[in-house]
């Protein structure tokens, strides 16, 4: 009988580890993860490094705009009342016999639509970057989520492997009865956070956060050129001319579970200061940072019919 106790005593000593498992892995999954490699990639390393000044856009005549839609198409018009092109082209126009002055409106309206160009590819490239950052920061979550995941399978499996060992093993029926339901409970516990992980979170402050501007329909913080959130806010450049280029993209991110309720949780989350952040939620940021770089991006379409009237001036 004593040997048999001292066998016991030997096996339950054994199995311990995956009997204590469970409860270990129920308090760790949520933890909120602060290495250096999530230190690295919360800092936005994206944002730029100087100051950069926006040219607002000027305010046309009617006698000027009357001879320039003459000219141009209105899709047309409008990137040239944006770009602030107007100026140099009535230059142009106006000094048909003098090809000194004509070639330096000409040279004005090249250099004007190259920096709005420059413009465009820097918050692009912003959102790229920032898109991939937050993308890579998100993978490396799920990997944590994924490594935990196998943990608790494991686990389960030989947590149950262990408690029916010991039900063929201890003959001590009060023993065996409170060991089969600790097994149970903590078999039950493992498959639930199987089926419902947590899993673990970061912390990231948004500094400089060009959803924000979209998100609440107004350039306040001034992260883009006039230029751009002219054409962002204008209806003309849309497809269905019914929406601006802001309002399509707001409607397109209210799938990511959003809503129009002011001072949300997850419009605080997005488009605000930030806060603690779900691998899922990341994906999420991720991808509207990648949508908005594209809308930015589809500007260029609009510039290719633009610089076809402007090589046709005579």
């Amino acid at each position: 009988m004593q040997g048999m106790a001292r066998m016991m005593k030997i096996f339950l000593l054994r199995i311990r580890p995956f009997l204590v498992l469970p409860f270990l892995l129920l308090t760790g999954c949520s933890t909120l993860i602060n290495n250096v490699q999530v230190q690295t990639l919360t800092k936005n390393y994206c944002a730029p490094n100087v100051a950069y000044g926006s040219i607002p856009v000027q305010t046309i005549s009617a006698a000027d705009s009357t001879r320039l839609r003459a000219v141009f198409s209105y899709h047309d018009f409008l990137l040239v009342k944006y770009l602030n092109l107007w100026p140099h082209i009535i230059g142009y126009l106006d000094n048909s016999g003098n090809p000194t002055v004509k070639l330096a409106a000409k040279q004005k309206v090249n250099d004007r639509y190259m920096l709005f160009e420059t413009e465009l590819n820097a918050i692009a490239a912003e959102l790229d970057c920032n898109g991939e950052r937050i993308d890579k920061l998100a993978g490396y979550m799920d990997e944590l989520n994924s490594n935990t995941q196998t943990r608790l399978t494991v686990a389960s499996i030989l947590l149950g492997a262990v408690t029916a060992v010991t039900a063929t093993i201890v003959k001590n029926d009060k023993l065996n009865n409170g060991l089969s339901i600790a097994g149970g409970v903590g078999t039950a516990v493992l498959g639930f956070m199987t089926l419902n992980p947590k899993g673990k979170k970061v912390s990231m402050h948004l500094t400089r956060n060009l959803l924000q501007s979209i998100w609440f329909q107004n350039n306040h913080a001034q992260f883009y050129p006039a230029s751009i959130w002219g054409i962002l806010s204008e209806k003309g450049f849309s497809n269905s001319e019914n929406l601006s280029l802001v309002e399509t993209t707001r409607q397109r991110w209210l799938k990511y579970g959003l809503d129009d309720q002011q001072g949300s949780p997850l419009e605080k989350l997005y488009f605000r200061e930030g806060g603690v952040f779900t691998a899922a939620e990341l994906h999420d940021l991720a991808n509207m940072h990648n949508e908005l770089q594209a809308t930015i991006r589809s500007v260029q379409q609009d510039m290719r019919s633009l610089m076809q009237t402007l090589s046709t001036l005579d």
